[in-house]
């Protein structure tokens, strides 16, 4: 769901669905359980893509490879025509940068029940490339409201 960033993103755009855990004290549920380990990465990518701001991602060139060794997975996601693109497949030559994490670190980060620090400087995580080129990617993403109406009166 490195994402980091990539963790910036997460760290942005997860707030939403951290805080809204939280408030419900559902976190130590979600934390607990193997639920989010069984998502597969596919689905926590494609929310990137909708959490992308088009207008910003305008004209950008980035091209970022995430690898999960531990699943034996790596994608590479793409910026064209202001939409975010992903693809699994083996890491891109060219790539700005590659971020590889461990599966369970990067559920993690997405559920904040990582320590930032430690989790940046461990052997689980992994960052090679331009950490520039990798947050200018991260500020692209919107973050997610915190609360919103399903029905509106």
């Amino acid at each position: 769901m490195g994402l980091f960033v990539f963790l910036f993103f997460f760290f942005q755009a997860e707030d939403g669905i951290r805080d809204l855990v939280r408030s419900r004290g559902l976190g130590m549920c979600i934390r607990d359980s193997d639920m989010l380990m069984q998502t597969p990465i596919e689905s926590f990518l494609d929310a990137m893509a909708a959490a992308l701001n088009g207008p910003a991602a305008e004209g950008k060139d980035f091209k970022v490879n995430l690898v999960i060794p531990d699943a034996q997975e790596s994608f590479v996601l793409w910026i064209e025509n202001a939409v975010l693109h992903h693809r699994k497949t083996a890491p891109a030559p060219d790539a700005n940068v590659t971020i590889t994490m461990k599966k369970n670190v990067f559920i993690k980060l997405l559920t904040d029940s990582a320590d930032i620090k430690d989790t940046l400087l461990s052997s689980d995580f992994k960052i090679t490339g331009s950490r520039i080129d990798l947050i200018r990617f991260l500020t692209l993403f919107d973050k997610p409201p915190v609360s919103f109406a399903v029905v509106t009166p």
